[in-house]
């Protein structure tokens, strides 16, 4: 055992240099790693954006508007839901079919994570559950069909239960979140 030399405890300055070089590709990695997700996020964003302004733009339609209040102050005053949908007017039948399918659409950003809830909810309020409200048995009676499908137009269903029990921000409380975002410099939305 004598012959053996003792161990040096120091490290040598090439062993040092391969652990920084290590250090860094991990890093570097771990950073591309970050960022390329990142920008896979702002790519779907981008990608989703189109759609959304699309749908705002069919918000901002009078006849839109038109239809939403014949649909949810009219149809079941002048229109039996006897016959489900299929039973309606074609004029009936055509707004229904618009107003129930814009919010329908608008439920089906939300479910994918196109939209979250603040903003699915805070654009139409209380609207999706005044409409799906005023279809529902005309629905439920066309779902009855053999050539319907049974969830018929059950998104907008499910959105209408959440709106109508949401209690999110307001108007207001999130104009004064962005507003107090930007006086100190940060980033309007999160990427």
């Amino acid at each position: 055992m004598a012959g053996i030399p003792p161990y040096d405890r120091t490290v040598d300055p090439a062993t040092w240099l391969n652990v920084l070089a290590v250090a860094i590709s991990v890093t570097a990695v771990v950073a591309s790693m970050w960022f390329g997700a990142r920008q896979v996020r702002i790519a779907q964003h981008a990608n989703h954006l189109p759609a959304f302004m699309e749908l705002l733009a069919e918000f901002r339609d009078p006849r839109m508007h038109e239809q939403y209040a014949y649909v949810c102050s009219e149809l079941g005053r002048r229109h039996s839901p006897d016959n489900g949908l299929r039973g309606l007017p074609p004029e009936a039948r055509t707004a229904v079919y618009s107003i129930a399918y814009f919010f329908q659409t608008l439920a089906g950003m939300y479910a994918v994570g196109v939209i979250d809830e603040t903003t699915a909810v805070i654009m139409v309020r209380g609207r999706a559950a005044k409409v799906w409200s005023a279809i529902e048995p005309y629905v439920e009676r066309e779902r009855q069909y053999p050539d319907v499908d049974p969830d018929l137009l059950s998104l907008l269903q499910a959105f209408a239960r959440i709106s109508a029990t949401f209690h999110g921000p307001t108007a207001e409380q999130l104009l004064a979140a962005r507003r107090r975002r930007a006086a100190r410099g940060l980033p309007l939305h999160r990427t």
